[in-house]
């Protein structure tokens, strides 16, 4: 960076000389870079909670009707989304925040030997479906985590759940664009982003607001 005269600022040392080249400080850079993403997610918490409240109130009312029936949520996602996944699984195995009975979830694609195996032999399109098929359960409904890129075993997945008559539902980068929507598809969350920590953050939210609207619906807490 110059200055008016064409010459690179410089600080200047004890004795006013000036022997440093000028860089602008790095705590103004974090600072603005920390007001800027604060202000950015801020926004986009507000977005989703405005404009998908409807959808994860339905949601929320189909997985407490599931439940009470002896069904099962089965959870997958792809990319930075499948820890997302494999975390929402477990709180609804375990709990939230309160001790309550087992909402049974299942994150698939949790199996690191049946995962390793299949990968080993380049079967790795098909893992999610291998692990779906295996757990045999009558009555499921299928939530989806994709965060915009294209993956061909969460297709293959949702292709096999459509077949078998069972409910689906995406939270997705853009629920236009998404790759993975379809007419089957019964709710699709928008996160609105493509930012991947924004998309972390907001999927860990809308996971942990499911599982509070749910654990409400059916004990009341």
């Amino acid at each position: 960076m110059l200055d008016s005269g064409g010459v690179a600022p410089y600080y200047a040392d004890a004795d006013g000389g000036r022997t440093f080249p000028f860089k602008v400080p790095m705590e103004m850079e974090m600072n603005q870079k920390i007001s800027a993403t604060c202000s950015q997610t801020v926004r986009l918490f507000e977005q989703f909670c405005h404009e998908q409240a409807s959808e994860m109130t339905r949601l929320a009312k189909q997985l407490g009707a599931l439940f009470t029936e002896g069904g099962h949520l089965l959870v997958a996602g792809n990319g930075s989304l499948q820890p997302v996944a494999q975390q929402l699984a477990s709180q609804f195995s375990f709990r939230l925040s309160f001790d309550r009975p087992v909402l049974p979830a299942i994150c698939l694609g949790s199996d690191p030997i049946l995962n390793s195996r299949m990968f080993a032999e380049g079967q790795a399109e098909h893992h999610l479906v291998r692990h779906y098929r295996a757990l045999n359960t009558q009555q499921h409904l299928l939530l989806l985590f994709n965060d915009g890129s294209v993956s061909k075993s969460l297709k293959n997945l949702r292709d096999e759940v459509v077949e078998n008559e069972q409910s689906i539902a995406l939270i997705s980068y853009d629920c236009l664009k998404d790759p993975l929507q379809c007419d089957d598809i019964d709710i699709c969350l928008n996160l609105a982003t493509s930012s991947t920590p924004r998309q972390l953050e907001l999927a860990q939210f809308a996971g942990h607001l499911l599982c509070e609207l749910v654990e409400a619906e059916l004990f009341g807490c």
